[in-house]
């Protein structure tokens, strides 16, 4: 008996012959189907398994780095053009889209604001909002953008900087807490209260780079002002930075990708104390060395390594950059430092000097 209902359309499978502009193709119907919203209507429907020609006119060129695209799911940066992406938005090929507008976003540094674990979706409307789409984009001669992030900015594209900083707040008890701050769009800051080492950390965690350091009981921080409190330390990063990574599965980077790593580069920091004999006392760390999960979870946690495991510095890839920066309680740095050599004594004890080291990665 029949039930009365439409049968589904059944997608048509084995090869399929395409004549793009003139120019044969044949690629198997999931292929196409399964990445493009075009073909997936073209070849949905009652059909044979069979070879089939269908004409396509577009640009062959083109369509073939798609179609490499479609069957490896990545291509080249250098091997995208203006007519690559207005046809991969024709074909609806909607997952290389997605990633060309996070790409071109990044790259241009300039928009709204977006959270660091906004989605993927956030960032496309983002770009549509503030570009008008792929095609608006390239009317208005931005393409050299997508193809390269340029450091140093042309004009009228010049990018935005997120902004952080790492302040000391005034305790009902007379003394000072350490805080970091991250400035959101144009709202009131998003604060932290932590150690000044973790706040650093987890600011360079995020693509921050240090832009200035104050010296102790420098003026021009604002001791007097009770409300923002002394400002020891000023970040920023290149506005989007942080979203670079989401395209490196669809985009195989090109030269100037590898370039443009290093503004994404971050460092990580780590205090090596030594005790009054001259022995290693403890390390303060970034907290993925701690043994404490609380810790680790915690983008701005610090771990305290006790006891020093031998050669730590090295296994791990850091390396010193200042000699000691405190010792015996007198600052011999940049306020900052002075900070985290209050916070080590009250982490570790009474301790006689410490030694700053860092290292770089991605």
């Amino acid at each position: 008996a029949e039930s009365g209902q439409p049968m589904a359309k059944r997608q048509r499978r084995g090869r399929v012959v395409l004549d793009v502009g003139g120019e044969k193709f044949v690629a198997s119907a999931s292929t196409l189907a399964s990445n493009s919203r075009y073909f997936s209507a073209l070849l949905s429907g009652d059909g044979t398994d069979g070879d089939e020609e269908f004409y396509v006119d577009q640009d062959p060129a083109a369509f073939r780095v798609l179609l490499d695209y479609m069957r490896s799911g990545m291509v080249q940066a250098a091997e995208v053009s203006e007519r690559v992406l207005l046809l991969a938005e024709f074909l609806g090929i909607e997952r290389l889209v997605s990633a060309a507008k996070i790409r071109w976003l990044a790259h241009l540094g300039r928009g709204p604001h977006l959270f660091d674990d906004c989605s993927d979706a956030d960032i496309v409307a983002a770009f549509d909002a503030e570009y008008g789409g792929i095609s608006e984009a390239i009317g208005a001669c931005l393409f050299r953008t997508f193809l390269a992030m340029n450091p140093s900015p042309v004009p009228p594209v010049f990018p935005q900087y997120d902004v952080a900083e790492v302040a000391m707040v005034p305790r009902p008890d007379g003394g000072y807490v350490s805080v970091a701050r991250e400035f959101v769009g144009q709202e009131d800051p998003v604060q932290t209260e932590c150690g000044a080492l973790g706040a650093l950390n987890g600011f360079c965690s995020k693509g921050y780079h240090v832009h200035t350091s104050y010296v102790a009981d420098d003026k021009r921080t604002g001791t007097d002002d009770k409300r923002t409190g002394n400002k020891i330390q000023e970040l920023c990063r290149r506005k989007y930075i942080q979203l670079l990574p989401r395209t490196e599965n669809v985009f195989a980077p090109s030269f100037e990708d590898g370039v443009a790593r290093g503004i994404r580069m971050r460092f990580q920091y780590a205090f090596i104390i030594y005790n009054h004999g001259g022995e290693l006392k403890a390390i303060l760390a970034p907290p993925e060395f701690s043994s404490d999960e609380a810790v680790r979870r915690d983008p701005f946690g610090v771990a305290v390594i006790q006891p020093v495991p031998r050669f730590w510095a090295k296994l791990n890839g850091f390396a010193p950059i200042m000699g000691c920066v405190y010792a015996n309680g007198a600052p011999i740095a940049p306020a900052w430092i002075d900070q985290v050599g209050r916070e080590a004594v009250e982490a570790v004890g009474d301790f006689a000097y410490m030694t700053l080291y860092t290292r770089g990665c991605y």
